[in-house]
Protein backbone atom coordinates (compact mmCIF):
# COMPACT_ATOMS: atom_id res chain seq x y z
CA UNK A 1 0.00 0.00 0.00
CA UNK A 2 3.02 2.49 0.57
CA UNK A 3 3.90 2.60 -3.01
CA UNK A 4 0.51 1.72 -4.81
CA UNK A 5 -0.40 4.00 -7.30
CA UNK A 6 -3.44 6.07 -7.82
CA UNK A 7 -4.86 3.43 -10.88
CA UNK A 8 -4.36 0.34 -8.43
CA UNK A 9 -5.70 2.13 -5.34
CA UNK A 10 -8.58 0.94 -3.22
CA UNK A 11 -11.24 3.04 -2.14
CA UNK A 12 -11.49 5.28 0.70
CA UNK A 13 -8.09 5.25 1.89
CA UNK A 14 -7.52 9.09 1.34
CA UNK A 15 -7.21 11.73 3.98
CA UNK A 16 -9.17 14.10 5.23
CA UNK A 17 -8.65 17.45 3.60
CA UNK A 18 -8.10 19.82 7.30
CA UNK A 19 -8.09 16.48 9.24
CA UNK A 20 -5.97 16.06 12.33
CA UNK A 21 -2.67 14.60 9.59
CA UNK A 22 -3.03 17.42 7.47
CA UNK A 23 -3.26 19.98 9.82
CA UNK A 24 -0.45 18.66 11.65
CA UNK A 25 1.20 19.19 8.84
CA UNK A 26 0.74 22.43 7.48
CA UNK A 27 1.38 23.40 10.94
CA UNK A 28 5.27 21.54 11.27
CA UNK A 29 6.01 23.20 7.51
CA UNK A 30 5.05 26.90 8.96
CA UNK A 31 7.42 26.19 12.64
CA UNK A 32 10.13 24.85 10.41
CA UNK A 33 9.73 28.03 7.85
CA UNK A 34 9.55 30.69 11.38
CA UNK A 35 12.70 29.16 12.87
CA UNK A 36 14.56 28.19 9.94
CA UNK A 37 14.36 31.85 8.94
CA UNK A 38 15.40 32.51 12.70
CA UNK A 39 18.32 30.44 12.26
CA UNK A 40 19.44 31.25 8.89
CA UNK A 41 19.18 35.40 9.44
CA UNK A 42 22.03 34.54 11.97
CA UNK A 43 24.38 32.94 10.06
CA UNK A 44 27.44 34.33 8.39
CA UNK A 45 26.73 34.66 4.54
CA UNK A 46 29.39 31.64 3.69
CA UNK A 47 27.77 29.19 5.92
CA UNK A 48 24.13 30.77 4.28
CA UNK A 49 25.75 29.92 0.61
CA UNK A 50 26.36 26.05 1.60
CA UNK A 51 23.61 26.11 3.25
CA UNK A 52 21.66 27.12 0.09
CA UNK A 53 23.65 24.72 -2.01
CA UNK A 54 22.87 21.55 0.28
CA UNK A 55 18.90 22.70 0.32
CA UNK A 56 19.16 23.10 -3.34
CA UNK A 57 20.84 19.54 -4.15
CA UNK A 58 18.13 17.85 -1.43
CA UNK A 59 15.31 19.68 -3.04
CA UNK A 60 16.45 17.94 -6.43
CA UNK A 61 17.27 14.76 -5.41
CA UNK A 62 13.48 14.29 -3.90
CA UNK A 63 12.64 15.17 -7.37
CA UNK A 64 14.51 12.37 -8.78
CA UNK A 65 13.21 9.77 -5.63
CA UNK A 66 9.79 10.93 -7.15
CA UNK A 67 10.58 9.81 -10.57
CA UNK A 68 12.36 6.65 -9.78
CA UNK A 69 9.40 5.64 -7.79
CA UNK A 70 7.11 6.24 -10.43
CA UNK A 71 9.37 4.96 -13.19
CA UNK A 72 9.11 1.93 -10.53
CA UNK A 73 5.92 1.62 -10.05
CA UNK A 74 5.03 1.89 -13.69
CA UNK A 75 3.49 5.43 -13.55
CA UNK A 76 6.00 7.66 -15.20
CA UNK A 77 3.60 9.01 -17.97
CA UNK A 78 2.48 11.90 -19.62
CA UNK A 79 0.26 13.05 -16.81
CA UNK A 80 2.99 13.07 -14.01
CA UNK A 81 5.76 15.15 -15.69
CA UNK A 82 7.12 18.18 -14.11
CA UNK A 83 4.99 20.82 -15.56
CA UNK A 84 2.78 22.11 -12.86
CA UNK A 85 4.23 25.49 -11.43
CA UNK A 86 5.74 23.41 -8.20
CA UNK A 87 7.58 20.92 -10.65
CA UNK A 88 9.05 23.67 -12.55
CA UNK A 89 10.39 25.17 -9.26
CA UNK A 90 11.93 22.07 -7.99
CA UNK A 91 14.40 23.06 -10.96
CA UNK A 92 14.10 26.92 -10.28
CA UNK A 93 15.29 26.59 -6.53
CA UNK A 94 17.85 24.21 -7.71
CA UNK A 95 19.71 26.91 -10.15
CA UNK A 96 19.17 29.63 -7.92
CA UNK A 97 20.87 27.71 -5.38
CA UNK A 98 24.12 28.25 -7.54
CA UNK A 99 23.95 31.38 -9.27
CA UNK A 100 20.93 33.53 -8.17
CA UNK A 101 19.84 35.75 -11.18
CA UNK A 102 16.98 38.33 -9.98
CA UNK A 103 14.45 37.46 -12.46
CA UNK A 104 14.55 33.80 -10.82
CA UNK A 105 14.32 35.31 -7.41
CA UNK A 106 11.38 37.66 -8.55
CA UNK A 107 9.43 34.55 -10.17
CA UNK A 108 10.48 31.95 -6.89
CA UNK A 109 8.92 34.44 -4.98
CA UNK A 110 5.91 35.97 -6.35
CA UNK A 111 5.06 32.87 -7.78
CA UNK A 112 5.95 29.53 -6.39
CA UNK A 113 5.99 30.68 -3.15
CA UNK A 114 2.19 31.15 -3.14
CA UNK A 115 1.98 28.29 -5.52
CA UNK A 116 3.85 25.68 -3.13
CA UNK A 117 1.90 26.78 -0.09
CA UNK A 118 -1.84 26.52 -2.08
CA UNK A 119 -0.66 23.33 -3.54
CA UNK A 120 -0.15 22.53 0.47
CA UNK A 121 -3.43 24.05 1.77
CA UNK A 122 -5.62 22.65 -1.08
CA UNK A 123 -3.56 19.12 -1.90
CA UNK A 124 -4.50 17.59 -5.07
CA UNK A 125 -3.28 13.92 -3.33
CA UNK A 126 -6.00 13.43 -0.90
CA UNK A 127 -6.97 10.09 -2.31
CA UNK A 128 -3.53 8.51 -1.05
CA UNK A 129 -3.22 7.37 2.15
CA UNK A 130 -1.54 10.24 4.43
CA UNK A 131 1.68 7.59 5.30
CA UNK A 132 2.11 6.78 1.77
CA UNK A 133 4.98 7.46 -0.48
CA UNK A 134 2.55 9.77 -2.95
CA UNK A 135 1.34 11.47 -0.27
CA UNK A 136 4.51 12.58 2.15
CA UNK A 137 6.51 12.93 -0.65
CA UNK A 138 4.10 15.43 -1.85
CA UNK A 139 4.03 17.10 1.62
CA UNK A 140 8.04 16.89 1.96
CA UNK A 141 8.88 17.93 -1.72
CA UNK A 142 6.29 21.48 -1.51
CA UNK A 143 7.45 21.87 2.15
CA UNK A 144 11.22 21.92 0.97
CA UNK A 145 10.12 25.01 -1.32
CA UNK A 146 8.30 26.77 1.00
CA UNK A 147 11.21 26.54 2.81
CA UNK A 148 13.81 27.61 0.33
CA UNK A 149 12.65 30.55 -0.73
CA UNK A 150 11.43 31.54 2.62
CA UNK A 151 15.19 31.77 3.76
CA UNK A 152 16.44 33.55 0.35
CA UNK A 153 13.50 36.46 0.95
CA UNK A 154 14.62 36.24 4.99
CA UNK A 155 18.30 36.38 4.19
CA UNK A 156 17.47 39.28 1.16
CA UNK A 157 19.18 37.05 -0.86
CA UNK A 158 15.57 37.13 -2.74
CA UNK A 159 14.97 40.72 -2.91
CA UNK A 160 11.30 40.98 -3.72
CA UNK A 161 9.96 44.74 -6.04
CA UNK A 162 7.09 45.74 -7.77
CA UNK A 163 9.36 47.01 -10.18
CA UNK A 164 10.77 44.00 -10.97
CA UNK A 165 7.07 42.63 -11.09
CA UNK A 166 7.25 42.38 -15.13
CA UNK A 167 9.94 39.96 -14.49
CA UNK A 168 7.66 36.87 -13.43
CA UNK A 169 5.02 38.28 -15.77
CA UNK A 170 7.64 37.33 -18.65
CA UNK A 171 8.21 34.12 -17.45
CA UNK A 172 4.55 33.08 -17.69
CA UNK A 173 4.26 34.26 -21.03
CA UNK A 174 6.84 32.32 -21.95
CA UNK A 175 6.20 29.45 -20.28
CA UNK A 176 1.84 29.30 -20.13
CA UNK A 177 1.37 29.59 -23.66
CA UNK A 178 3.63 25.62 -24.62
CA UNK A 179 2.03 24.19 -21.22
CA UNK A 180 -1.41 25.01 -22.54
CA UNK A 181 -0.75 23.75 -25.99
CA UNK A 182 0.52 20.44 -23.87
CA UNK A 183 -2.53 20.43 -21.53
CA UNK A 184 -4.82 21.07 -24.77
CA UNK A 185 -3.31 18.26 -27.31
CA UNK A 186 -2.69 15.41 -24.72
CA UNK A 187 -5.73 16.06 -22.66
CA UNK A 188 -3.87 16.90 -19.84
CA UNK A 189 -4.35 19.85 -16.71
CA UNK A 190 -0.47 21.05 -15.96
CA UNK A 191 -1.20 24.47 -14.10
CA UNK A 192 -4.67 24.18 -14.11
CA UNK A 193 -5.32 25.57 -17.01
CA UNK A 194 -7.94 23.71 -18.89
CA UNK A 195 -9.85 22.88 -15.42
CA UNK A 196 -9.74 24.13 -11.33
CA UNK A 197 -8.69 21.34 -8.87
CA UNK A 198 -11.01 19.60 -6.52
CA UNK A 199 -11.25 21.33 -3.22
CA UNK A 200 -9.46 24.60 -4.47
CA UNK A 201 -10.23 28.00 -4.57
CA UNK A 202 -10.38 27.99 -8.29
CA UNK A 203 -13.13 26.34 -8.15
CA UNK A 204 -14.90 29.24 -7.49
CA UNK A 205 -13.37 31.13 -10.42
CA UNK A 206 -14.70 28.33 -12.47
CA UNK A 207 -18.57 29.09 -11.24
CA UNK A 208 -18.16 32.64 -11.75
CA UNK A 209 -17.06 32.08 -15.24
CA UNK A 210 -19.86 29.93 -16.24
CA UNK A 211 -17.81 26.89 -16.83
CA UNK A 212 -16.58 29.38 -19.77
CA UNK A 213 -12.96 28.08 -20.72
CA UNK A 214 -11.85 31.57 -21.60
CA UNK A 215 -13.72 33.28 -18.91
CA UNK A 216 -12.11 31.36 -15.96
CA UNK A 217 -8.40 31.66 -17.94
CA UNK A 218 -9.13 35.62 -17.75
CA UNK A 219 -10.25 35.34 -14.26
CA UNK A 220 -7.12 32.94 -13.58
CA UNK A 221 -4.92 35.22 -14.84
CA UNK A 222 -6.34 38.73 -12.91
CA UNK A 223 -5.75 36.48 -10.10
CA UNK A 224 -2.08 35.94 -10.55
CA UNK A 225 -1.68 39.06 -11.57
CA UNK A 226 -3.43 40.53 -8.19
CA UNK A 227 -1.22 37.79 -5.82
CA UNK A 228 2.05 38.90 -7.37
CA UNK A 229 1.36 42.57 -6.06
CA UNK A 230 0.00 41.13 -3.06
CA UNK A 231 3.22 39.11 -2.01
CA UNK A 232 5.39 42.20 -3.32
CA UNK A 233 3.29 44.52 -1.10
CA UNK A 234 3.88 41.99 1.76
CA UNK A 235 7.46 42.13 1.80
CA UNK A 236 7.62 45.56 1.67
CA UNK A 237 5.57 45.82 4.28
CA UNK A 238 6.98 43.36 6.74
CA UNK A 239 10.53 44.12 5.62
CA UNK A 240 9.98 47.89 6.81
Amino acid sequence: MFFTYLTDLPADVGFSLYGPSHMCTLALILLCCIIGCHWFRRQSHARQEVFTHRLGVLILLTELARIAVYAAAGALNRYELPLHLCGLAVYLCAIHSLWKPDWLGQVLYTLCLPGAWCALLFPDWTCYPFFGFFSLHSFFAHGLLVFYIHLQAAAGTIRPRLSAIWKPVAFLCLVVPPVYWFDRRFHANYMFLQLPSDGSPLLLLSRLAGGNAAGYLLLFGVVIFSMMVLMDLLYRWFSQ
